[in-house]
């Protein structure tokens, strides 16, 4: 068995000596909670199906028919007159030169203009001599058919009036519902009405075959 020295004894009770009795205070801990790592959101995949143009929408009318007749898509023509005691009655006709069908309805509006452009006196009398006729009604134009209507206007004078009543050179006229006119030549017929204000009557603008009733 080892033997201690003495010197050794001694060291080691002067050692327990000087700790001190009793139970150790505890050692302070920090307990810090790890910072959880950022989960990565995962990207959205793009869809592999191009996307989808939005529908154009299509112009109507708010009945959602074809539209009315326009200036720019009509060719207006004299086709032809006739005399009845003192009263011409001239019949003029209305193309459809569009690719679509367009409605019309109603009476056109006239102004008589001299060779050089100027606006003669003109009164449009809607009916007038036509009064014994259906009134308008609205039809559907075909793209390359043609409606008509007629103009009358008195050749005899009136009153004071001397002969021959102020010839027109030009006519002006308006479709129905439109601001826009043509202007056609009074070439090869007259246009001459007498009494005051250049009065002509004009008839309903009619489908194609409709005749007056």
């Amino acid at each position: 068995m080892k033997s201690w020295s003495p010197l050794l004894i001694a060291a080691a009770l002067l050692l327990g000596a000087c700790q001190s009795p009793g139970p150790q205070p505890p050692v302070a801990v920090n307990h810090v909670s790890p910072t959880p790592a950022p989960v990565p959101t995962a990207s959205p995949t793009p869809s592999s199906a191009p996307p989808t143009a939005a529908p154009t929408a299509v112009p109507t009318t708010a009945s959602g028919g074809p539209d009315r007749c326009h200036t720019g898509g009509l060719l207006i023509s004299f086709s032809g007159a006739q005399g009845a005691a003192g009263t011409i009655v001239d019949t003029f006709r209305v193309a459809n030169t569009t690719t679509s069908p367009c409605t019309l309805y109603g009476y056109v509006g006239m102004l008589m203009l001299d060779a050089s452009g100027t606006p003669m006196p003109t009164r449009v009398v809607r009916g007038g001599f036509f009064g014994n006729q259906a009134g308008p009604g609205q039809f559907l134009l075909q793209p390359g058919t043609a409606a008509s209507f007629q103009a009358a206007w008195s050749d005899v004078t009136q009153g004071s009036e001397t002969g021959p009543c102020p010839q027109a050179a030009r006519l002006e006229i308006t479709p129905p519902d439109e601001f826009d006119h043509v202007i056609i030549p009074v070439s090869g017929w007259n246009l001459a009405p007498c009494g005051p204000g250049g009065e002509i009557s004009v008839s309903p603008i009619r489908a194609a075959g409709a005749g007056p009733s």
